[in-house]
Formats: structure tokens, sequence, C-alpha cells
């Protein structure tokens, strides 16, 4: 497949994946998003000004207020700004390979076998916009894949999920079950790997 303007994804060959599916990014969504971001870091800035002259006036408690919530603004803002503009730096958001999976927010392809299982996220109402990942050891996948603290803070929120395909071209239900048939084809290869290696085991301690 070609990257057309509409296209979803594209087949390559990663290095350490194998043949893979590269999942386009939403470009027009991550401008958006990027958008959304400055004001918020705007909004932020703007709140510890007003807050930081209520604080010198009578006004103290309001002050206090806005300078919480200013700086929660800008700490979100310039968190997410930063986050989309490294976004912005490739066109594809998610590798999908038969060795694994590599996503833009971990340092390094995921293997299969560092996962427990895959499904939706969660939500109340509406079709769900990421595919859930849960992981098999999630400490030992930090330290690994040397998450920064905040990725690290996220991963113990979410319970040792990654959350993939926001943001993606591709529908997240098309993602899911790419996804999970090359997960599947990965524990059948490991199973199959593992039986000879079994039954030589019972021979041995026959005699």
């Amino acid at each position: 497949m070609t990257s057309g303007p509409q296209t979803d994804s594209g087949e390559m060959d990663h290095p350490t994946l194998g043949p893979s599916v590269a999942i386009y990014d939403d470009r027009r969504g991550a401008q958006r998003h990027l958008l959304m971001a400055v004001v918020m870091a705007g909004g932020g800035v703007l709140g510890l000004l007003v807050g930081g002259n209520d604080l010198r006036t009578s006004e103290a408690a309001t002050g206090v207020v806005l300078v919480v919530a200013g700086l929660a603004l800008l700490l979100y803002g310039v968190t997410e700004t930063r986050a989309t503009a490294k976004r912005l730096g490739t066109p594809v958001r998610l590798v999908v390979g038969e060795g694994g999976f590599e996503d833009a927010s971990v340092d390094g392809p995921i293997a299969w076998d560092e996962v427990e299982s895959i499904g939706f996220e969660k939500v109340g109402r509406g079709q769900p916009g990421a595919v859930r990942v849960q992981l098999l050891a999630a400490s030992e996948f930090a330290s690994q894949h040397a998450l920064s603290r905040q990725a690290r803070l996220m991963l113990r929120i979410n319970n040792g999920g990654l959350y993939l395909a926001r943001g993606a071209r591709m529908p997240a239900a098309a993602v899911l079950d790419l996804m999970s048939e090359r997960f599947e084809d990965s524990r059948r290869s490991r199973k199959l790997q593992a039986t000879p290696a079994q039954r030589i085991r019972r021979r041995t301690s026959r005699h």
C-alpha cells in the first residue's frame, strides 16, 4: 500500500519486528491538539499572573485558587505541546509487526512476550478511541525501556497498561483486530517451539 492522502496504513519491513504494518498519524487531529495545548499553556500563564496579583491584594483565597489552577494548566499545556510536537516529527503513529509493536511514547520496540492481553479502553459512551495493551510486568518494562518519571507515573495510574492508536488514522477497532491477530500468532508460535523441549525432558526423566 502507498501512503496517499487517504491511506490509513502501509506495509514495511521493520529491522527488529520483521514484516510490519505502519499505521499513520492523523495530522489534522495532531495540529488541532497542538493548538489546544498551546492555548491551555497560555491560559495557565494568565491564571498565574492574575492569581499572583490577587495574592498581593486582599483576595488571597481567590489568588490561591487561580495560581493552583494556572500552574496545573501550564504544566499540562507544556507537556502536551512537547509530546504533540514530537508526534508531528513522524508520519507514523504505530507500527505493528510479527515480533511486536513500536509506539512513539516508548523507546524501542515492544515484544509480544511482554504483553499479557490486548483489548479496548474502557469508556462510558461512544466508540473506544484507543487500544489497551496490558503488560505482563510493568515495573520490569519501565526499567527495560527507560521510561521517564512521567511515563512511569502514567503506567501506575493505568495499572500497567498502555493506551495506543489514539490519534491514529486507522480506526481503533481495526488496530485492535490487527494487534490481536499478531499477538495470537506469536503465542501459538511460542507454544509450538516449547512443545519439543517438553517432550525431550519427559523422555530424559524416564531413564
